[in-house]
């Protein structure tokens, strides 16, 4: 039989050889895409400000970075998709503080009931100094994660079965909160039974009334189609959204100083988008969710904020909230 000889060309073999040669990390990153796995709907506001970035991040990068955005809740839902970039099995994520404090505590500093006055206030304590980042840097650091930025996400309210025109529509009412002890606590002082539910699992257990209410931002409610399961929405406002945009800090560091650099290039052009386009969504999502058959009712405030006061003592009492009590005061201090 005669023997077949293997012709490979040179070309090939050099690229090969150079591929192998190069190190760890830069065989990562020029092998393959970066991943993001988000949980939200294209059109959710955080989805759009989380496109934008990417976008941004190929444009800077001369098409070096190119990001594929798994949306939707492709990857599972926010705890388990910080979970994989913790691994450095997924790149990026959009997460939500309240699930991201199930990994990261100190995080719960942003679901305290009434800390942000208003779209001003939160927009100067994430924007008008690095004091949030900063801290954030240092303690998302020691979990393995590289915080790229804050998403302002929105205020929340309390959506469900029935119309809530006051505190005492709620007492004793069962109502799904995120993954996160301040918002277990916040509810229970509110006289609700609060049932820590996935984002996933909440339309499953609306549609069969495991649960009589939720509690989210009416942007989410709407994006996500709830009203063709319930049709009232509560403006409390009892906290606004954070969301971390997060990096596995091994994919950090995996980059080149010009890829960090087009990094945060890219996050400060998606965070001038979101800052506009959250504005701009609250002055037009409650007429849309209206035109849904919804009824949107804006029960005082006042009784509310005063039931859940005790919440921050509660949270100053773990060791996390101990650590955080100056992100608390900062965040207060804020004119």
């Amino acid at each position: 039989m005669p023997r077949i000889r293997a012709c490979i060309p040179l070309s090939l073999i050099a690229g090969l050889l150079t591929f192998l040669l190069l190190p760890a990390g830069a065989a990562h990153a020029q092998g393959k895409d970066l991943s993001m796995g988000n949980v939200n709907p294209p059109k959710h506001g955080t989805s759009l400000a989380s496109q934008a970035f990417i976008d941004k991040l190929a444009e800077v990068s001369g098409g070096k970075l190119k990001v594929t955005h798994h949306h939707s809740g492709a990857l599972g839902g926010e705890r388990e998709v910080a979970q994989q970039i913790q691994l450095g099995a997924v790149d990026f994520g959009p997460i939500t503080t309240a699930p991201l404090s199930t990994l990261v505590p100190e995080v719960s500093v942003f679901q305290l009931p009434y800390i942000f006055r208003d779209y001003e206030h939160v927009f100067k304590a994430l924007d008008g100094s690095d004091t949030i980042t900063k801290y954030y840097e240092g303690v998302l650091d020691k979990k393995g994660l590289k915080l790229v930025g804050f998403i302002a996400a929105g205020y929340r309210g309390i959506y469900g079965h029935h119309a809530i025109n006051g505190i005492a529509d709620v007492k004793g009412k069962k109502v799904r909160v995120q993954e996160d002890k301040i918002l277990v606590a916040t509810f229970k002082a509110l006289g609700m039974i609060s049932t820590p539910i996935a984002f996933p699992e909440v339309a499953t257990a609306l549609q069969t009334k495991v649960i009589e209410f939720a509690e989210g931002g009416v942007n989410t409610f709407y994006h996500n189609k709830f009203y063709d399961i319930v049709k009232f929405v509560a403006d409390v406002r009892h906290t606004h959204q954070a969301v971390a945009l997060i990096m596995s800090k091994a994919s950090w560091a995996k980059q080149d100083a010009a890829g960090q650099k087009a990094i945060m290039d890219a996050w400060a052009h998606a965070r001038d988008f979101n800052r506009k386009f959250i504005l701009d969504e609250d002055k037009s999502i409650q007429d849309q969710v209206k035109a849904k058959g919804v009824t949107i009712t804006k029960p005082d405030a006042g009784p509310f904020r005063d039931a859940t006061m005790s919440v921050y003592e509660d949270f100053y009492a773990t060791p996390a909230g101990k650590d955080a009590k100056k992100m608390v005061d900062f965040i207060l201090a804020v004119k």
